[in-house]
């Protein structure tokens, strides 16, 4: 039977919990020190669905309980974790944010080489690992090929200049906005897929890398893409920008 958390835990509890996490601070798991305080905290929040159990709760420092407020203590462990990624420097994308996760062995790989054939109506995309096969559509202003698809991180890669190729990705990663959106996807769906195109057999993403950046904090592995065949670079590029800037979309205050 589960230990369900009173208003003040008593010391059985919480030897409890040191038993399952060790005297270390679940915000980074550094020990605390024999004579300082030990905090107990919610993982994750009773407010979003977390229950009032003791595998729910875990040890803190004083000093990172203060630091994190309000937050529940896996976002906290999150934004910790975000903040020290974005130490690295001002100029980071998404691919920034791949190379930074294989690192830490969180992904096993991105940016693998698919083999696409196309083949009237359908297009199948051959990786490494996997095969799908997808329906191909075709734009009414422009003729170009395209296709949606659900697709894992090992195939996807940030639209950056490289390599000799112009990078389509227009800007760079912004911290708050992908800690907001990262507890946004923790209860709202995505609305809208990513956006990218094959670049030399690779599939790289223009539009979205923020998007993608909070679900690969959530662990969301696998993403839903709309990627373009052989389109014209320099009028997607136009197409793009006038997205992000003069089309960009209306603010709006729900009624």
């Amino acid at each position: 039977m589960a230990i369900i958390l009173k208003r003040q835990i008593d010391d059985a509890d919480k030897a409890a919990i040191l038993k399952q996490h060790g005297r270390k601070c679940f915000a980074t798991g550094h020990v605390i020190p024999e004579g300082e305080p030990i905090q107990f905290d919610h993982i994750r929040a009773y407010a979003l669905g977390g229950a009032s159990e003791l595998d729910n709760i875990a040890p803190m420092c004083g000093q990172h309980n203060r630091e994190k407020g309000a937050l529940p203590l896996e976002d906290f462990r999150v934004k910790l974790r975000l903040q020290e990624f974005f130490r690295q420097g001002d100029r980071l994308t998404l691919r920034d944010l791949l190379a930074n996760l294989e690192r830490n062995h969180e992904i096993p790989r991105f940016a693998q080489a698919v083999n696409v054939d196309q083949n009237g109506d359908s297009v199948t995309l051959s990786g490494a690992s996997s095969s799908s096969t997808h329906t191909l559509y075709t734009c009414p202003t422009t003729g170009w090929h395209y296709f949606y698809a659900t697709l894992d991180v090992e195939l996807l890669d940030s639209d950056d200049d490289r390599d000799n190729t112009i990078g389509l990705q227009p800007r760079y990663l912004i911290f708050d906005k992908v800690f907001e959106l990262y507890r946004h996807f923790q209860q709202h769906p995505v609305m809208q897929p990513a956006i990218g195109r094959i670049v030399h057999n690779r599939i790289h993403l223009f539009d979205g890398q923020h998007k993608v950046a909070a679900l690969l904090w959530n662990n969301r592995r696998l993403f839903e893409c709309k990627v373009y065949l052989s389109p014209d670079v320099r009028l997607l590029n136009q197409t793009n920008i006038a997205a992000h800037d003069k089309f960009a979309q209306t603010r709006f205050s729900p009624p």
